[in-house]
């Protein structure tokens, strides 16, 4: 590697620097040859970081403040919840008589076992998702 170029403190990009003035046909000296290694430096560091890629999240059709009629059944059932006539049986879901779904779920606290009911009223796929613990 040319001694100005390790001055410069490009490093890796050196290499490609030279090919860049190769393809150019040109000779740069002095302040524009500093430009130059500065410019080239930092589309080589553009070049090799990494776009993260954005998680998919489960139902992207849905926003996430839609409230929809039979949203909380389908999100239920597909978290392994089944509808039932009886209440109180863990992950289970029944109607109330207002059309409310209640939501019955097992837990443990202190060794001591119960089940705890969360009624939903036409709810939003982000409240089903936080009550889920997304």
């Amino acid at each position: 590697m040319p001694a100005w170029l390790a001055r410069a403190g490009v490093g890796a990009g050196a290499s490609l620097l030279k090919k860049h003035l190769k393809e150019k046909g040109k000779e740069l000296v002095g302040e524009a040859r500093k430009k130059a290694i500065a410019k080239l430096a930092k589309k080589t560091k553009k070049t090799k970081t990494k776009k993260k890629e954005k998680k998919k999240r489960d139902w992207p059709e849905v926003r996430l403040n839609d409230r929809k009629e039979g949203l909380a059944e389908e999100f239920l059932e597909e978290h392994g919840y089944e509808h039932s006539s009886t209440s109180g049986k863990p992950n289970t879901y029944t109607y109330d008589q207002d059309g409310k779904v209640k939501a019955y779920a097992a837990f443990t606290n202190k060794g001591k076992h119960g089940v705890s009911v969360k009624t939903f009223n036409n709810p939003t796929l982000k409240s089903l998702r936080n009550w889920m613990g997304y």
